[in-house]
């Protein structure tokens, strides 16, 4: 089965998605910052990486969106975001961002990107 990465500077958020996703039957391996999540990307058991944007130290935002879809082109990409405007939105697309979480999350939601990104076998 292949792993979720979950990149986020907010504990709480890590430890929400790790909970959750382990409910849903995925393994999960979470990261920190951009630097500690860019490292673990590079893992080929990562079948979805999730990651807010803006976190402390760099890479930060697109920037760091940009050096994970050059490590892994093939891995999806879900983006979480408190608020993101407009040109980051259209950046995203651009790098073959593949949906977007914004925060409050929705399980609802959260459960249908999954099935689109990462079905399981």
């Amino acid at each position: 089965m292949k792993k979720i990465l979950v990149i986020d500077d907010d504990e709480i958020v890590r430890r929400y998605f790790s909970s959750l996703l382990a409910r849903l039957g995925y393994e999960v391996e979470c990261a920190e910052d951009g630097k500690s999540g860019l490292a673990a990307a590079t893992n080929p058991e990562i079948g979805l990486i999730i990651s807010d944007l803006f976190m402390p130290g760099a890479p930060y935002g697109i920037e760091l969106i940009r050096q994970m879809r050059a490590a892994r082109p093939d891995c999806p990409i879900v983006v979480i975001s408190g608020e993101s405007d407009t040109h980051t939105v259209e950046e995203c697309n651009r790098l073959g961002v593949n949906d977007f979480l914004t925060k409050p999350f929705e399980m609802g939601f959260i459960r249908s990107v999954l099935d689109r990104l990462m079905p399981q076998s």
